[in-house]
């Protein structure tokens, strides 16, 4: 129905979708910051005063705001046109040109796209696993199995994900890459499953061990369980880092790190590191999801925001598979359109 509507309104009075982007990003960020003073939102939203004053005027005179000593904050009649508006702004940014023009450069299954730098604007970390978190809602289907990475981005995807009527069950891509215990793929399962209502798996197997180890492992029932399931998961969802970002959150050792800096390695995702070609320089070993496991995914949804991060997910699209659907800001975007 959004999506019906979306292309009736740009083809008829485009204008008015510029307008409700606008506003709705200026009720966004006075919702984020009140009470905000106007040069302040001014600066935040890269608006000149004369122009978002017009605007502030307007959004007053309907009641969405309210000005006082203090700044300027948003009303309870204009957090409830936020809600209202939810579903079709997330089907408005995801559908725009850009978003259309990176689907026929890359042929990947989706682009979804939010507006802005999220290096320079924290409340875009949020919103990137909001979004994959809504979408994910949408796939989800009984029986569905998940298979889910670790990373920071993806802890935050169970602050958003909600109960579904199904039954789903999320496993772990990976053992432990040392990470923080609440940013480790059994971890973020278990969050994720309680979110959504689910059942989850645990993978008691860390990763980096020792061959004879390694192998003991791979003999374990319930971690060859995983390992199946991980085979035959219908989604996976994960992030993709800045690759020393990465390898110095994980306190790899000072000969991997060498490793990488000698392979020129610019991007991580699961485990694997890779240098701007695409081109895989070092991985971790681990029991859990393989590379060659994605391409019979229905789907793999993978995400990144930050100009420090536009490098790594443009090496990480030589090798994506076809059905990713990607989830970046407009600053990545960008950088992946003007790439050759």
């Amino acid at each position: 129905m959004w999506q019906k509507l979306l292309d009736i309104q740009k083809r008829i009075a485009p204008e008015i979708i510029m307008e409700l982007q606008k506003r709705s990003s200026i009720l966004k960020q006075i919702e984020s910051h009140q009470p905000i003073g106007r040069r302040t939102l001014a600066r935040q939203l890269n608006m000149t005063e004369r122009v978002l004053r017009k605007e502030v005027d307007t959004l007053q005179n309907l009641d969405l705001i309210v000005i006082d000593k203090k700044g300027i904050s948003i009303s309870r009649a204009g957090i409830e046109v936020l809600q209202d508006l939810s579903p079709f702004m997330t089907t408005l940014d995801r559908r725009t040109d850009l978003a259309r023009r990176l689907k026929e450069k890359y042929a990947l299954q989706d682009f979804f796209i939010i507006r802005g730098d999220a290096d320079d604007n924290p409340e875009l970390q949020q919103a990137l696993p909001k979004l994959m978190a809504e979408e994910l809602q949408k796939m989800l289907f009984d029986g569905a199995v998940i298979s889910v990475a670790g990373g920071s981005t993806m802890a935050n995807v169970g602050n958003h994900l909600k109960p579904v009527n199904e039954h789903v069950l999320f496993v772990p891509a990976r053992g432990g890459l040392g990470e923080e215990i609440g940013n480790q793929a059994n971890s973020i399962a278990s969050r994720l499953a309680t979110a959504a209502g689910g059942e989850h798996k645990v993978l008691h197997a860390p990763d980096n061990v020792g061959e004879n180890v390694f192998e003991s492992l791979k003999a374990e029932p319930s971690v060859m369980e995983v390992a199946e399931l991980n085979r035959k998961s219908h989604y996976v969802i994960h992030g993709i880092g800045e690759a020393f970002t990465m390898a110095h959150r994980r306190n790899v050792s000072r000969e991997t790190l060498s490793e990488l800096e000698e392979k020129e390695a610019v991007g991580e995702a699961f485990g694997y590191y890779f240098n701007a070609c695409g081109d895989i320089v070092s991985k971790v070993r681990t029991i859990g999801l393989q590379l060659e496991d994605l391409e019979s995914k229905q789907a793999i949804l993978a995400v990144a925001g930050g100009s420090s991060k536009k490098e790594a997910v443009g090496a990480y699209m030589k090798i994506a598979p076809k059905n990713t659907v990607l989830f970046i800001d407009e600053t990545i975007a960008q950088f992946l359109l003007d790439s050759k």
